[in-house]
């Protein structure tokens, strides 16, 4: 990497959920992501990125901070982001760039402390979106997470059914975010610096693409498709064969997305002068070992996510090295000219981790819990992996595999030391007494829900 580059506005676009082998900048056998494949010819391609949780906040979290999970400490057990915490977005916002958040995702909001370093931010909250609802969401998480962890979990329940009653709208809002960034990015000046963040939602469940991409893709009938993580445990089966073909027809739709994004960048004259980090914060499971989703794995294709840089003035490529994307933290400061060339910004060990799943386990057979609900350490090296699971029992089980094989190995020492390192135990923080603690109001309540979350 130069030691220097010159400054430029930056588009950070996650797409939520989206695996790397439904891409073809990963795997030649896709042909329905012209895109993100056009992004990926003139980027910077990482073979071997890898999350730092597998859901959105914590991701988010890590992403924004450089941290891991446990240190940041935005996990399941702390589902807020603490407002006095410092992001790399406030780094832009110091060199005078504008700072702008498009997104629907409801982890992304100032309801969840993530938003703080915008200047303008767009959650398509609706009469949620304002100070008081902020406010009110703080002051009552702040009573919530006050209590102990046994009458919260059954509190959450009660919560969960609660709001099952409302007829919801379940949609991925795509259309009203790639509306707004073309909006935002017709706005802009000649002449002003810009860091925009993007979330885009369709590789997320619940899979609703429009019609013709559903009929391209062939598939006949959804019934029998998960389209939120608490199907898998109240529907009689699960059609896997029709949620990939489902879950690829979201993905197709979301190239097209992709693409409107990169053709307002050329249309308003900006490509040239503009960074482009298209990546995932996570994957899905999508019926390896009949799982579904992301909130309860660390499995390969959810840890793995895609990530690729377009920088105007630096050649395409590969890169082979394995790589948190925690480290974006730094790398992308240093891509768009405001901080210098960050240090050893590749390590040899690559880790993450999945606190217990509170948030996630509202609809879960309480004889299902052992083996959804855990703490996962993970690390990664060489080739091999570890994974470090806890269940309530406090009793730490370890796996480890051969990534190219796939087949299950002896645990090699380092990375057992690796996992150990991380405070892996049954005990559960639950932040008693943070005034930063916070739970989402009725309308981001309701958004979890459409995601399957409680």
């Amino acid at each position: 990497m130069r030691d220097t580059v010159p400054e430029k506005n930056v588009v950070f676009l996650v797409l939520d959920s989206l695996r790397k082998d439904r891409t073809s900048a990963y795997n030649e056998d896709v042909e329905f992501t012209e895109s993100i494949g056009e992004v990926a010819d003139s980027s910077v391609v990482f073979q071997n990125a890898v999350t730092q949780a597998p859901w959105t906040l914590p991701s988010h979290a890590s992403m924004f901070t450089g941290e891991y999970p446990w240190e940041h400490g935005t996990t399941h057990a702390r589902s807020y982001f603490p407002s006095d915490s410092e992001t790399f977005v406030s780094g832009f916002q110091d060199a005078g760039y504008t700072t702008a958040a498009i997104t629907p995702n409801v982890w992304i909001t100032p309801h969840k402390g993530m938003t703080g370093d915008f200047d303008h931010v767009e959650n398509f909250l609706g009469k949620a979106d304002n100070r008081l609802s902020v406010a009110l969401s703080r002051l009552g998480a702040k009573a919530y997470h006050s209590l102990d962890e046994v009458t919260r979990r059954v509190l959450g329940r009660q919560i969960d059914r609660l709001f099952r009653l409302f007829d919801v709208d379940d949609s991925c809002k795509s259309e009203e975010t790639v509306r707004e960034v073309e909006r935002y990015l017709d706005g802009r000046d000649a002449d002003e610096r810009f860091f925009l963040y993007v979330n885009l939602m369709e590789p997320h469940e619940p899979y609703r693409p429009p019609q013709r991409y559903v009929e391209k893709h062939g598939v006949d009938d959804d019934a029998n498709v998960p389209h939120r993580q608490k199907d898998v445990f109240t529907q009689d089966e699960t059609d896997f064969d029709s949620l990939r073909r489902l879950y690829d027809a979201s993905v197709e739709y979301t190239d097209d997305l992709v693409g409107r994004i990169t053709d307002a960048l050329r249309r308003n004259g900006i490509d040239e002068e503009t960074v482009v980090v298209l990546l995932s914060d996570h994957g899905q499971a999508l019926g390896e070992d009949d799982g579904f989703g992301h909130q309860f794995t660390v499995a390969e294709p959810v840890v793995n996510t895609v990530l690729m840089i377009d920088h105007p003035d630096i050649p395409p490529g590969t890169e082979e090295r394995p790589f948190e994307l925690r480290r974006l933290n730094e790398l992308v400061p240093y891509y768009a000219g405001i901080a210098p060339r960050p240090d050893d910004i590749f390590g040899d060990v690559v880790k993450g981790g999945l606190e217990f799943p509170e948030n996630f386990t509202g609809y879960i057979p309480r004889e299902s819990w052992d083996e959804y609900y855990r703490k996962y350490r993970y690390a990664k090296k060489d080739g091999k992996k570890v994974v470090k699971s806890v269940g309530e029992d406090g009793e730490p089980r370890y796996e480890a595999y051969d990534l190219e094989t796939g087949e299950e190995i002896q645990v090699p020492q380092d990375l057992a030391d690796e996992v150990d390192g991380t405070s892996v135990d049954a005990s559960h923080e639950d932040g008693s007494g943070s005034d930063d603690r916070d739970e989402a109001d009725e309308a981001v309540k309701r958004r979890l829900e459409d995601l399957g979350y409680k």
